[in-house]
C-alpha cells in the first residue's frame, strides 16, 4: 500500500490526534475476555433459567435490540476460509462497535454534551473479532478511527446512497451507522462479517456500576477538567462507572493519540473482566443478573447473535482455547503525510487481512517447541557466513559474565556483536537455544552449529539479528567459516510486519 501525499481530506469534527511514537500494544488482548467473559456469563445465565430463573431469562432476551442490516450492507465478500474437520465449524468474524451517540437509552445523554450539541453518533471504538474455524485461536483487531481511509458508498434505511468519499474510518458510523462501517469494513478488507455489536456510553458505565466499581491503573496524575477527571498516579479501586468511562474517552493526557486510547480502553475491559472473574458474580444469580441487564439493554446487533442461547453455544464452542491461542494486533499504521493527526494503514494491514481471510492469522504459538538443528554434525553444508550474521546473546541463567563471553568468543570465529542481556528463558532446561526471525533459518543453522550443534527455534517477533539464549558457563564454540560452501540465498523483499502480542498482561504493565 503506497504510501499517500494526498491533501488531508474533510474530516469529522471531534476527531483524535495520531500517536507520536510507536503504538504500544501491551494492553491488547483485553477485548478477548470481555468477549469470553460475558459469553461464559451467559453460559451460566442459561443454566440458572433451567433451574427456576426462566422469567429473568426471557427478560434479558428481551433487553437485546435485534437489528437486521443485510440488506444495506453490500454485497458480501466471498468466504475464503474452509470448515475445520475435527470442530465441524466455520471462522467467524464479528464486528464490535462502541458508539459515542449521546442520545441515550436511559436518559443521560446530557451529562455528555445531550444529543442536540452533539447530533448523531461515531464508533469511537472499533473491534474486529476473528474466532478461527478449529477454535484453538483468536485474532482481535483493533482499528484505529483516526485512519484515513477510501469510504465506500453506503445504503441508508431509506433507500437512498451515499457517495464514496476519503475520510477517518468512524466517519462511515457517522454517515450510516452499523450498516456503512460493515459496508466499509468488507470493502477494504474484503474479510466477510458474520455479526455485528453496538454498545453505547450507557451501558459500558452500567455494566461497571453493576460490578461494584472496578480497578484502573495510571502511571501519571489525571487532572482534566473537560473531561471532570481527577486522579492520582496509581492504582485505584472500585473505580464507579462513570469516572471509569471518564478515563476511558479522555484525550488531553500522555500524547493525546487515539492510539494510546486505545490502550487505556482495553485495559480497562481487562479490569471489568478481572472483576468478574474474580468476585461472586458467576455464582450469585443475583449479581449476574444485575450485570447482564446492564450488558443487554445497551447492545444492538443482528438477528443471528441476538438470541442468548445462540451466544451461550458459541461461549462453549471456545471453552478449549488455550490461552496462548489468542492473539491481540492494531491495525498496522504510519503517520500519514498531509496530515500528522492522522494515520493510514502500511502494506503490514494488507498482509493482515489476507490472515484473516483465509484464516491463517492465529499465533504459531506462545511456547512454541524448539526443534534440534537438522543435522549438528561436521558434515552439513551452510548457506551463510558468520560475517554476515548480527548474533545477541542473552543470559537466561547462568553465571554472571556468561552472555559476555560467549558473546566475544563467537565474535572471535566471525559473527557480528549484537549486544548481550539478561533475560527469562524461552525452554526452561535448555542450556543453549538459538532463536531466528522469519526467513533467517539459515542464519540460524550456522550459528548453531558454531554452538555444538544447539537447538534452534522460530520467532517471528525478530528482525535480522539471531538470539542466543544460554542458561550455564563454558559452552564451546566451534569455528565454521570453512564450512560455509552454499551461496547464500539472494536477499529476499522484506515480508510486512505485523506486531502482535499473546498475553493477559497486569493492567499496570
Amino acid at each position: 500500500m503506497p504510501t499517500s501525499t494526498d491533501p488531508a481530506p474533510h474530516e469529522v469534527p471531534g476527531a483524535g490526534r495520531r500517536a507520536r511514537g510507536r503504538h504500544s500494544d501491551h494492553s491488547h488482548g483485553t477485548a478477548f475476555r470481555v468477549l469470553r467473559g460475558v459469553l461464559v456469563a451467559a453460559v451460566v445465565l442459561a443454566v440458572v433459567a433451567t433451574g427456576g430463573g426462566v422469567y429473568a431469562y426471557y427478560r434479558l432476551q428481551g433487553n437485546i435490540n435485534a437489528q437486521d442490516i443485510g440488506r444495506l450492507t453490500g454485497v458480501r465478500p466471498s468466504d475464503e476460509s474452509k470448515t475445520d474437520p475435527t470442530t465441524g465449524q466455520d471462522a467467524v468474524n464479528i464486528l464490535v462497535m462502541g458508539s459515542d451517540t449521546r442520545d441515550l437509552s436511559d436518559g443521560t445523554g446530557d451529562e455528555y454534551g445531550g444529543a442536540a450539541a452533539d447530533p448523531g453518533a461515531r464508533s469511537d471504538t472499533t473491534l474486529l473479532v476473528h474466532l478461527a474455524a478449529d477454535r484453538q485461536s483468536a485474532t482481535m483487531v483493533s482499528i484505529p478511527r483516526d485512519s484515513l481511509v477510501q469510504i465506500p458508498a453506503c445504503t441508508l434505511p431509506d433507500g437512498t446512497t451515499t457517495k464514496p468519499e476519503r475520510g477517518m474510518f468512524n466517519s462511515a458510523f457517522s454517515i450510516g451507522g452499523a450498516a456503512c462501517t460493515v459496508t466499509a469494513v468488507q470493502d477494504l478488507t474484503q474479510v466477510p462479517i458474520d455479526h455485528y455489536v453496538v454498545v453505547d456510553f450507557s451501558g459500558f458505565r452500567s455494566m461497571i456500576d453493576a460490578l461494584g466499581g472496578v480497578t484502573i491503573c495510571t502511571p501519571d496524575a489525571i487532572d482534566d477538567k473537560d473531561a471532570d477527571l481527577h486522579l492520582t498516579a496509581g492504582t485505584h479501586d472500585d473505580v464507579d462507572g462513570q469516572t471509569a468511562l471518564a478515563y476511558a474517552r479522555v484525550r488531553h493526557i500522555g500524547d493525546g493519540s487515539d492510539l494510546s486510547r486505545i490502550d487505556r480502553q482495553q485495559a480497562l475491559m481487562s479490569s471489568m473482566v478481572q472483576k468478574v472473574t474474580s468476585s461472586s458474580i458467576l455464582t450469585r444469580p443475583d449479581k449476574l443478573y444485575g450485570f447482564l441487564d446492564a450488558a443487554t439493554k445497551s447492545v444492538t446487533t443482528d438477528p443471528g447473535l441476538a438470541s442468548l442461547s445462540e451466544i451461550a453455544s458459541l461461549a462453549q464452542s471456545l471453552q478449549k482455547m488455550p490461552a496462548d491461542g489468542v492473539q491481540f494486533i492494531t491495525v498496522p499504521n504510519e503517520p500519514y503525510p498531509a496530515n500528522p493527526n492522522r494515520v493510514q494503514w502500511t502494506d503490514a494491514a494488507d498482509a493482515l487481512w489476507q490472515q484473516i481471510r483465509t484464516d491463517t492469522a492465529g499465533p504459531a504459538s506462545a511456547t512454541p517447541t524448539a526443534s534440534p538443528t537438522a543435522d549438528p554434525g561436521t558434515s552439513s553444508e551452510l548457506l551463510v557466513a558468520p560475517a554476515q550474521i548480527s548474533v545477541q546473546v542473552l543470559n537466561v541463567g547462568g553465571a554472571a559474565g556468561a552472555a559476555g563471553t560467549l558473546s566475544k568468543a563467537l565474535t572471535g570465529v566471525g559473527f557480528v556483536p549484537g549486544g548481550t542481556g539478561d533475560a527469562q528463558p524461552t525452554v526452561p532446561g535448555e542450556d543453549v537455544l538459538v532463536r531466528y526471525g522469519t526467513d533467517r533459518q539459515d542464519s540460524a543453522n550456522t550459528v548453531a552449529a558454531a554452538l555444538g550443534g544447539a537447538r534452534t527455534q522460530l520467532d517471528p517477533s525478530l528482525g535480522r539479528d539471531v538470539v542466543v539464549e544460554v542458561a550455564s558457563a563454558g559452552v564451546g564454540v566451534t569455528d565454521v567459516r570453512s564450512r560455509v560452501t552454499g551461496t547464500p540465498p539472494p536477499a529476499a523483499t522484506p515480508t510486512p510486519t505485523i506486531t502482535s502480542r499473546v498475553a493477559t498482561d497486569s493492567i499496570c504493565a
